[in-house]
């Protein structure tokens, strides 16, 4: 009894040890004096737990998924142990165990919080979105105050295009922390979905919020102060690219803005290698950058990111200046010169975006051979803008719709721009060639997912407040891309006939 009770005061000072050492971050000790512990307390539960979830957060899944098997043979109806196994699985990308787990777990502990949480963003994860809705308010319904569970909830409302229940939810959530910034952005890109750019860009800036585990980035350490909007003045400012293509291209009108309604001297704009020639054609910017690096070379006084500008030129247009953005150099033109022996209308496309892209399952088609209803309609020649992942596609077709192969040979964003500004119409799914077109005024139509829709296209309309000349063929929830070709097949007849 005695030696019992001296074991149980051992773990529990070890225990103590050990949560200190992970409240200090220090994992590896943390699990150095779990493994040695354990060797003499095989079948502590604290321990276990502990050493399974410090070997789960150090990428572990194995070692993980051995101590949770540990804990079951203890006791199989540990709901604790089955939660883990779920949430190791989930990580190691076996979603059919996770969610098995997770079922076991909720079956000994029904009400159990944590649990219905990662249920629900596993579900959320498969685009099973009713059911993640449920296991979320379920949660709620005996926990109102899990504020993880009121945000997932806002986040598959937001996905789903329930705009006003999103920012319902995330200005709950505000109302008791004001300062989070995950849920400030959130809330910022909800606000933009629908239009409220006053708010929404404000809120917006909290995307590269220090505090933020979701930041898109971190701001650069840089010595000069940070451009708030006020007067330049004479000044020179750095402005700094971010995020993709589309971005920099979509937001470039603001940077030429600066010299005639700021003030600025001169301003550097850092872009990306792949886009130096075409931004280099932009009005009103001294100087084009490609790597950061470059930056300690150039003297200048402020810095802003790119995608703050918007905030700082609220006018009565906050989208000018409008299409055309782009001048394309006439030598480019004559290298890409399309032919015109037919009096075809010439049709550019592009069917794949980033494959990095966290919802590119939702934007891309799964192959070129999806818009074959598109080669039925005549007077059409067809010419494939794609470059990059599916560019190979378009030559096994080659039989069938003798589309005109250019993305393979593009050098950069310029020589794409140059083939653009001969065609006539150019059908592209969400990703940077459309936001080239657009921004280039030319007739631009768009095939943009139903499911997490970027706040770039304004909820409830089929036109683009930042393109004149695009237009937005959605893709329903629980429809298939088969069903929006359809309907371009069906405007591109009209189409031909108007022109």
């Amino acid at each position: 009894m005695i030696r019992q009770k001296r074991q149980a005061v051992q773990a529990d000072s070890a225990l103590r040890e050990i949560q200190q050492l992970i409240d200090r971050g220090d994992y590896a000790t943390a699990r150095r004096k779990i493994r040695s512990r354990l060797l003499f307390s095989r079948a502590s539960t604290p321990l276990l737990h502990e050493a399974a979830r410090l070997e789960r957060r150090a990428g572990n899944l194995k070692a993980a998924i051995s101590y949770y098997q540990r804990l079951l043979a203890l006791s199989a109806h540990d709901a604790g142990a089955l939660n883990g196994l779920g949430l190791t699985w989930y990580d190691s990308g076996d979603w059919q165990q996770a969610e098995s787990y997770y079922q076991q777990a909720l079956r000994v502990l029904p009400d159990y919080a944590a649990c219905l949480n990662n249920y629900a963003i596993l579900l959320h994860k498969q685009f099973r979105h009713q059911e993640a809705i449920g296991c979320y308010q379920r949660l709620l319904t005996h926990d109102p105050h899990y504020r993880e569970a009121a945000y997932g909830l806002s986040t598959v409302y937001a996905h789903t295009g329930q705009l006003d229940e999103a920012a319902t939810q995330l200005r709950g959530l505000l109302q008791q922390q004001p300062e989070e910034p995950r849920w400030q952005n959130t809330l910022g890109m909800v606000l933009l979905r629908q239009g409220e750019f006053n708010e929404g860009w404000r809120r917006y800036q909290y995307r590269y919020h220090a505090a933020n585990p979701d930041a898109f980035f971190r701001l650069p350490a840089l010595t000069q102060p940070y451009w708030q909007g006020e007067p330049l003045n004479g000044k020179t400012i750095a402005i700094l690219c971010e995020q993709g293509l589309g971005d920099i291209i979509q937001f470039s009108r603001y940077v030429t803005r600066l010299k005639r309604e700021k003030q600025a001297a001169e301003v550097v704009f850092l872009g990306r290698p792949e886009l130096h020639a075409l931004l280099s054609t932009l009005p009103d910017i001294d100087r084009c950058l490609t790597h950061f690096e470059e930056l300690n070379g150039v003297a200048f006084d402020c810095w802003c990111m790119q995608l703050d500008l918007p905030a700082w030129f609220l006018t009565q247009d906050p989208f000018g200046p409008l299409p055309p953005l782009f001048q394309i150099e006439a030598h480019r033109l004559a290298q890409w010169q399309l032919s015109q022996k037919s009096e075809a209308l010439q049709v550019g496309v592009v069917w794949k975006g980033n494959s990095a892209h966290k919802n590119d399952a939702q934007r891309s088609l799964a192959h070129f051979n999806q818009l074959a209803p598109l080669w039925q309609v005549p007077g059409i020649r067809w010419v494939s803008l794609q470059k990059g992942a599916g560019e190979e596609e378009v030559l096994p077709c080659a039989a069938t719709q003798p589309a005109l192969a250019l993305g393979p040979r593009f050098h950069d964003y310029a020589d794409t721009a140059s083939a653009i500004a001969q065609l006539d119409l150019v059908i592209s799914v969400d990703t940077s060639v459309a936001h080239l077109a657009g921004s280039m005024g030319k007739p631009c139509w768009v095939m943009v997912p139903g499911i997490a829709t970027d706040w770039r296209w304004t909820a409830g309309r089929e036109d683009s407040l930042w393109y004149p000349q695009m237009r937005l063929f959605y893709r329903h929830q629980d429809e298939e891309w088969t069903a929006v070709i359809t309907r371009i097949a069906c405007a591109l007849e009209t189409w031909v006939k108007q022109q």
